[in-house]
């Protein structure tokens, strides 16, 4: 049965600070396609270790692996043409699980594939016929190809080895599989060996060291390359050491490459050893971390990251069968921040997943995918519903804990979404790292990271400070600001340069707009759509640090109250995409548009202040707001006299039929000392007086202190009250200038008042 074509449409997906694309495929059903999978320049390699067999191989099922370029062709992924026959009388390729690792070197470089559950067979036919599940791995170079003597299915170091469960009879090579960053080593682990105590093995793959003769250099192993030696590997039996392997400089030693495996059933808890090669080609173990709760499987997957930019390298461990009952968790990954290489003690961060999700069962390193200076790491979650892969940030501090993105299978259609994933490659040449995700289904999903931009922008005011007896405005009466809003960007690498387009909103008055107040400016040349005090448009920016200048004015509207409080101008901005044009068949994908970054926001403030005339050198107001008020009785329409009082000053009135009392206000603004008049006495603005009246008391009206006197001569006060006319809010001037005072009376309704009423009490409050 032949495997069927990929089809591989495209779809957008948003990814908090990056965004990505995806690409689905599809093979013979039954086969776990996505089982690993290695992002490699311009394709995608996919395993699907239940992959149909070759006509040759003498088998049903042999496991495959598969190669996607990057298209919107719906049925362009194929078959690698690798292990295509059998030599039945040494060997079986019958569930071999052939791609049940793959990894990239990325360009220019190597590819590996393994299976590992390869069998050599020996007295083929005979009675005592054995079969022996060595494992096997493949490497091919750059093109698929075998180019040179290392590539090839040669790579299987426990076939001719002393047989048997408790030597390499079941070595199982290829679980893991993976390169050392430097490109010089593969590594292998092969978790079978030693009654499943398992071992790690590390080879030469660097074709210049072999043509410099540097054959001392490996291949090196735990338990030794050359004594084989179980008890050299500080684990018991059936931990399975070599289940997941990693490698890097800055683990142990700042300069020195080391190894870290992971031995999933280790103690019954699991543990992860860290390596390092010693003078006699073995892998010496330099730590030992062991894994916190019974069958949680520590170390089943495991990861390198630069967590905090430090230079030194951390590490993440899943551990997919921690549970808690009681906290409904399922699934763990323990993040441990590198103690400058001395890892004894150390404490990991556990990141937990929900009941049932196998949260931790693939870690990946990711690469720094915003761009801030921190890797980034992913963890998968099969289970987690659909599947999930959980994205975490790095930062100064380490792993940021609450997700950045949280990618989830059911978007996709997929089903065990995040079973396998791998990242840290760029795909398709952007610069920025991509991450390709697997399933135990039939699809597997690429995500295209988006270039990140950080956009620089300023808002200049003209004049920066609004003088209210100065028209500005050009052309017509009043008074204007002119707005000019300058824009550019830069992004990783500097040879990446797109015509960007922004769109912007220009806000003023916003602060006031938050409170529900009414704005104070509006913009003459806004669209039809916009709010008065809102402006919109865009700007077009054709490459990296080009300044894009755009200009705009707003006018201040007639006769406002608040003339202290500045007027905030806020813009904010956004990317506009274009929309995507229809591609030719075969056409590769095309560039992703860039995304804002996150670590900069996409708002930026500025203010334009009133002149404070009248508020001294150091332009803060401090007035001096001085009240007194007496009760008056009201003899006619213009004449009013004081109440008499008691010996404490307390007016006293009587019961007469007079309907009103006013109460005469005299309110004004001196310097408190007149020897240090710069100190206070400055004008007031917004001067307001807030009287409140007792129940048997109404606020009527007010008169004038003086209402005999000529228009124009006293300047009336306004006031207004509440419906009830329980409280009368009173304008004292706009501003109460420096040595001003007023004077008025409040003429109050006593309908209110009974024979039970004994006392009255009105509260005066003065306010700036």
């Amino acid at each position: 049965m032949c495997p069927r074509r990929v089809r591989a449409p495209i779809h957008d997906a948003a990814w908090g600070l990056v965004a990505l694309a995806l690409v689905q495929g599809e093979v013979a059903l039954g086969s776990p396609w996505g089982s690993d999978v290695a992002p490699s320049p311009c394709r995608l390699l996919v395993g699907a270790p239940q992959a149909p067999a070759f006509p040759g191989q003498g088998a049903n099922r042999t496991g495959g692996l598969y190669a996607c370029p990057l298209t919107r062709e719906p049925d362009d992924c194929w078959r690698v043409p690798i292990d295509q026959g059998a030599d039945l009388q040494r060997e079986s390729k019958e569930n071999q699980w052939l791609g049940v690792s793959v990894r990239s070197q990325g360009p220019g470089g190597k590819i590996v594939a393994c299976a590992h559950l390869y069998e050599a067979r020996h007295r083929v036919g005979q009675e005592l016929e054995t079969r022996d599940a060595v494992g096997r791995c493949f490497l091919l170079s750059q093109d698929l190809a075998e180019r040179d003597e290392l590539d090839g299915g040669d790579w299987t170091f426990c076939q001719g080895r002393p047989q048997g469960h408790d030597r390499f009879g079941l070595c199982q090579q290829g679980l893991a599989a993976g390169f050392s960053p430097d490109r010089r080593y593969v590594l292998f682990g092969a978790p079978g060996t030693y009654n499943w105590k398992g071992t790690v093995r590390v080879e030469r793959c660097n074709q210049s060291t072999l043509d410099l003769g540097l054959l001392d250099d490996g291949p090196y192993e735990a338990g030794g390359e050359k004594e084989q030696d179980p008890s050299r590997i500080p684990l018991p039996a059936n931990s399975y050491l070599g289940f997941s392997l990693d490698s890097g400089k800055g683990l142990t030693r700042a300069q020195e490459l080391s190894f870290v495996a992971g031995a999933p059933r280790a103690n019954h808890t699991g543990a992860v050893v860290l390596l390092r090669r010693d003078a006699l080609n073995r892998l010496v173990p330099e730590a030992l971390l062991p894994g916190e709760q019974l069958t949680s499987a520590f170390g089943y997957a495991l990861a390198l990251a630069d967590l905090n930019s430090d230079g030194w390298l951390d590490l993440v461990v899943g551990a997919p069968h921690f549970f808690d009952r009681h906290q409904e968790l399922g699934g763990a990954a323990y993040v441990y921040i590198n103690p400058s290489g001395r890892w004894e003690g150390a404490r990991p961060l556990r990141l937990n997943g929900p009941p049932g999700s196998m949260f931790g069962v693939t870690v990946g390193a990711l690469g720094d995918l915003n761009q801030d200076g921190f890797e980034d790491v992913a963890v998968g979650a099969p289970f987690d519903g659909a599947g999930k892969v959980y994205i975490y940030h790095g930062s100064s501090l380490g792993i940021v804990t609450k997700p950045a993105q949280v990618l989830d299978g059911e978007a996709v259609g997929m089903t065990t979404f995040g079973y396998s994933l791998s990242g840290g490659l760029d795909v398709d040449g952007n610069a920025y790292p991509d991450l390709l995700v697997g399933s135990l289904a039939d699809t597997v999903a690429l995500y295209r990271a988006r270039p990140v931009i950080h956009v620089s922008r300023s808002i200049t005011l003209e004049p920066p400070n609004i003088d209210l007896e100065r028209e500005t405005c050009r052309g017509h009466p009043g008074i204007c600001v002119d707005v000019r809003l300058c824009f550019s960007y830069t992004a990783t690498p500097t040879s990446y340069s797109p015509h960007v387009t922004l769109e912007y909103l220009l806000e003023a008055d916003a602060d006031r707009r938050q409170l529900g107040r009414m704005p104070r400016v509006a913009f003459p040349q806004r669209r039809p759509t916009d709010p008065e005090h809102r402006l919109s448009g865009e700007v077009e920016l054709p490459g990296q640090r080009a300044r894009v200048c755009v200009d705009s004015t707003f006018q201040l509207q007639d006769n406002i109250r608040d003339k202290l409080r500045p007027i905030a101008v806020v813009l904010s901005y956004d990317i506009k995409l274009a929309r995507s044009k229809r591609q030719a068949p075969g056409a590769a994908l095309p560039p992703l548009p860039p995304v804002l970054s996150a670590q900069q926001p996409s708002i930026q403030r500025a203010q334009v202040h009133f002149l404070r005339q009248g508020c001294g050198e150091d332009k803060v107001c401090q007035s001096n707001l001085q009240l007194e008020a007496w009760f008056c009785s009201r003899t006619g329409d213009a004449d009013f006299l004081p109440l008499p009082s008691e010996a404490d000053g307390t007016a006293m009135f009587a019961m007469t039929d007079q309907k009103d009392v006013a109460l005469e206000i005299h309110v004004t603004n001196m310097p408190s000392d007149p020897a240090e008049p710069q100190r206070d006495g400055d004008d007031a603005h917004e001067a307001l007086l807030t009287a409140t009246f007792p129940s048997a008391l109404l606020y009527a009206s007010a008169r004038p202190y003086d209402a005999r006197a000529p228009p124009g001569m006293e300047k009336p006060v306004l006031c207004q009250s509440n419906e009830n006319g329980s409280q009368a809010e009173c304008d004292l001037g706009n501003p109460m200038k420096r040595g001003a005072q007023v004077r008025f009376y409040l003429i109050v309704s006593t309908s209110g008042i009974t024979l039970e009423t004994t006392e009255l009490e009105v509260q005066l409050q003065l306010s700036t």
